[in-house]
């Protein structure tokens, strides 16, 4: 070799290993806007659009996405909602995604002044795509939608920019967030999600819970609970955060999921109970745990201020890269698990049976085997605690530094074991009906029929006037829900087999699709989480009506055709 070219392949080989270095040095370098400005204030918009832009250009497993945008006002623009789609492939679309690998789909902030479950959504973007956590994609697809409620996010305000609560707009999909959040998972169909929120000053620095609704297969229940978040749990605990399974607070017979403004006299009962998360299709967790989805929602502890948005950032951090791994760490068992479920369940809603059942009503359960549940919660202190002593000390004996232990709890608060004894942890169904091969709703029905669209539910329509065999209810005796979004106080109602005159134009909505068991809850009257709750519709009968929407439970010839296919 001569003495040039070898200087030249010297030169090749530095040049080659500083590039390397640079890269690695550039990715190290990759700050989510927060830790830019030493937490001292929440990422915004254009920071965020920044950042992600930044990941994008060195990350081949990056992509991100405008899935839609929000209403513009005039005191804030309208904004996108960026979806970080994350695979070892690179993938752009649903049909490319490498589907021996469960996909993950995280969302986070939809409550705008929750604003730690962005900070962590964007940490966590940055270690899987560039970070220490990259090998997880050998295991895990990811979507992440990092801030869901950008106005909020700006005014740091619970509620979007049409006063409307994110997560009480998972059945109505009003706003254009709730209905991106959806479209991303029904394109996507995901095998787990986690929907990410804040809570209050909690003694549990990180509480997820899991899915509740009764139609929701069992095992969904029992592999999320006792696979996944117990090593979540475990994990939690080598990082030092506080953790336990997320429980509600809740009066009793007050519904304080259903995102109803209550007066003041029903908020004024003062009996309590202690639950596990709600029942309702109306938020972020049963909306899709509903497909056969290990769906959570997670819940850090927080003062919602500046001052200790780090420290929360991190807890949240850490109970979605656990929550991650663990999913990681039993893919395959996953994938069998939602896979099978989710093809059964379109099996059996093509067939009719009285053993086919889907629950309309529920309520929340105590537990003979449990009665009571132990747990630890702050007591606000009569004086401030400045720290811990390490041992005891009698009065009188001296005390150094040494012996005083910080505490790491905020100063005017102290710990306390609480018992609970109105402790309902199951939940029992109270109303069930057969679940039909369909429904037919006439067309005047324009606004449920948008609905379904919005949820990616398939709608046929009749292409000509028909007879069909179908049941109907008759209402028999019937008490109005005193506010919006609350079912009906009481309905009664008897089936009737009758020949129904369908008109060209009609609606027809068969059960045998993935949406099998939110369809009869969404349709039936006597449905607790049914559109019938929600005024908007007018769906509410008198003594006497038959309910406007009918079902079919025979086979019979049916002149259809796909309605708005393209939205599907």
């Amino acid at each position: 070799m001569n003495s040039k070219f070898k200087k030249q392949s010297v030169i090749f080989v530095f040049s080659v290993c500083m590039v390397l270095i640079c890269l690695s040095l550039a990715e190290d370098s990759v700050k989510t806007p927060a830790e830019n400005t030493q937490y001292t204030a929440y990422t915004q918009h254009c920071s965020m659009a920044y950042f992600l832009s930044r990941l994008d250009t060195i990350s081949d497993q990056l992509i991100v996405q405008s899935v839609e945008r929000s209403l513009p006002r005039e005191e804030y623009g309208s904004k996108d909602l960026f979806l970080c789609i994350i695979t070892e492939e690179g993938v752009s679309s649903p049909h490319q995604l490498d589907r021996t690998k469960p996909t993950f789909y995280i969302v986070g902030a939809k409550h705008g002044n929750e604003q730690s479950a962005k900070e962590a959504s964007l940490m966590f973007i940055r270690d899987v795509t560039v970070g220490e956590l990259k090998s997880l994609l050998k295991q895990v697809n990811f979507l992440v939608l990092p801030a869901a409620n950008p106005f909020g996010n700006y005014f740091d305000t619970r509620r979007n920019e049409q006063n409307l609560d994110l997560n009480r707009d998972q059945v109505k999909l009003e706003s254009p967030e709730s209905e991106a959040i959806h479209k991303v998972f029904r394109e996507w169909m995901p095998e787990a999600t986690m929907d990410v929120h804040e809570k209050g000053d909690d003694y549990y620095q990180v509480s997820i819970g899991c899915v509740s609704n009764p139609n929701i297969h069992r095992s969904i229940l029992r592999f999320s609970r006792n696979v996944l978040l117990s090593e979540v749990e475990e994990k939690l605990k080598g990082q030092d955060i506080t953790f336990h399974e997320y429980l509600i607070t809740q009066r009793m017979g007050i519904d304080s999921s259903a995102g109803v403004d209550y007066s003041e006299e029903d908020r004024g009962q003062r009996v309590y109970m202690k639950r596990y998360s709600t029942t309702d299709l109306n938020d972020g967790r049963n909306s899709p745990g509903i497909y056969e989805t290990l769906s959570f929602i997670q819940e850090g502890a927080s003062r919602h201020d500046l001052q200790t948005l780090k420290e929360r950032t991190i807890y949240q951090y850490y109970g979605i890269r656990f929550m991650a791994e663990s999913i990681g760490n039993h893919g395959k068992e996953i994938i069998s698990l939602v896979s099978d479920l989710r093809q059964s369940l379109i099996q059996q809603a093509k067939e009719y049976s009285e053993d086919d059942v889907v629950h309309l009503r529920m309520k929340y359960v105590r537990d003979a085997n449990q009665p009571s549940i132990r747990i630890k919660q702050f007591k606000r202190a009569e004086q401030r605690i400045v720290g811990l002593l390490r041992k005891d000390k009698k009065a009188g004996d001296p005390l150094t530094y040494e012996d005083v232990r910080p505490y790491e709890y905020p100063s005017d608060k102290k710990i306390e074991e609480l018992q609970v004894t109105n402790w309902f942890p199951n939940v029992s169904p109270t109303t069930s009906v057969v679940r039909p091969l369909g429904y037919f709703i006439p067309a005047q029905h324009q606004d449920v029929i948008q609905t379904l669209i919005k949820h990616r539910i398939r709608i046929d329509f009749f292409k000509q006037d028909c007879i069909l065999k179908t049941q109907v209810y008759k209402v028999m005796d019937i008490v109005p829900a005193e506010y919006d979004y609350l079912a009906p106080e009481k309905i009664t109602v008897i089936k009737e087999e009758i020949k129904t005159v369908v008109k060209k134009g009609d609606f027809f909505i068969s059960c045998a699709q993935p949406a099998a068991h939110l369809i009869p809850c969404l349709l039936e009257p006597e449905s607790e989480y049914g559109l019938i709750r929600y005024w908007t519709y007018g769906l509410v009968p008198e003594k006497g009506d038959v309910f406007p929407f009918y079902r079919i439970i025979q086979e019979q010839d049916m002149p259809l055709a796909a309605y708005m296919p393209w939205k599907r």
